[in-house]
């Protein structure tokens, strides 16, 4: 973008505003359009590598990111640390 190579770029939303946006290179630049989150193209979301025998830890990790989702939690993080 900033090379004038391309107009726009289609990417993740967290690499973008991280990587791109909030660093001084992205000053002019913001979001454009709705965010795209079609399951079919990107899957359901964001995934974490465990070792397949670390079952007490998935079923920890599942349950903790339910709780936090179902108290609201999630979303306050969300908008506290994200700005789409």
């Amino acid at each position: 973008l900033t090379a004038g190579r391309i107009d726009a770029a289609f990417q993740d939303e967290v690499a973008a505003s991280e990587g791109f946006l909030k660093q001084p290179v992205g000053k002019d630049y913001k979001f454009g359009g709705p965010s795209v989150k079609d399951e079919k193209l990107f899957g359901v979301g964001t995934g974490m590598g465990l070792r397949k025998e670390d079952n007490e830890l998935r079923e920890a990790l599942n349950k903790a990111f339910a709780e936090m989702r179902a108290d609201g939690t999630y979303e306050k993080l969300a908008k506290k640390y994200f700005d789409f």
